[in-house]
């Protein structure tokens, strides 16, 4: 969630990863197999929050009660369904989902913003790509009716659909450029979106996601201006 909920100073690296470890000793007893915690680029120095996405279950509140008791947590906020916490002085966030989402909404959250370059990239398909996979945004002629029909939830054919390396993301990225270069590298990447509207909802979002606006002025300062025609050329998901 950005780690701005507690009004909370970023965490230097080396005190972010003893917290990591800690919590991840602590949730292989608590919920075996049943968590995620997403990666993040190589030489990133500091952190505003840490999220774990854990596979819901029905007593999910008695057992988030007890994660927080175990783990020392100070302060607690429930936004929606994720539900905040600090501790050790870092904001710690709990995304449930449904099992069946847990690897792939992991996928979507890892290496800061790139699920959200990758989604919008799936725009130009009349496909939506979240936290529940590739779903295909179905319109009834008039526009008063709206689906998401789900398409995958396999993320490796995702990235073979949209001409990404997979394998690239599984290695891991050593730094944010490296992230920036794998998006851009997918032949229907298009910079429209980002240098093209102005007062655009993008726009407004690197207000806030300091990675979309790092994204932005990489655009710019590389002059890089990749603008492919709309449309897959007939391709399917591999």
């Amino acid at each position: 969630m950005g780690g701005k909920l507690f009004n909370l100073p970023r965490m230097p690296r080396g005190e972010y990863l003893a917290i990591e470890a800690e919590v991840r000793r602590y949730l292989d007893v608590k919920l075996p197999g049943q968590y995620r915690i997403p990666r993040y680029y190589g030489d990133k120095p500091d952190f505003g929050d840490m999220d774990v996405v854990v596979a819901s279950r029905p007593d999910w509140g008695e057992v988030r009660a007890e994660i927080a008791r175990d783990l020392g947590v100070t302060q607690t906020k429930a936004v929606g369904h994720v539900f905040s916490t600090v501790c050790r002085g870092l904001q710690t966030d709990f995304f449930p989902v449904p099992e069946r989402y847990l690897d792939i909404a992991y996928s979507f959250m890892c290496f800061n913003d790139v699920g959200n370059f990758i989604g919008r990239i799936c725009r130009r398909f009349d496909l939506k790509y979240g936290e529940r996979g590739l779903a295909y945004v179905y319109r009834r002629e008039g526009g008063n009716y709206r689906a998401d029909l789900e398409v995958t939830r396999d993320f490796e054919r995702i990235c073979g659909f949209l001409g990404l390396d997979h394998g690239a993301w599984q290695a891991g990225f050593a730094s944010l450029p490296a992230v920036f270069d794998w998006v851009i590298a997918s032949p229907y990447f298009s910079v429209a979106p980002y240098l093209d509207d102005g007062d655009s909802p993008l726009r407004e979002r690197a207000g806030v996601r300091s990675t979309v606006a790092r994204f932005i002025e990489y655009l710019s300062a590389r002059g890089i201006d990749k603008r492919p025609p709309s449309g897959t050329g007939g391709r399917t998901c591999p």
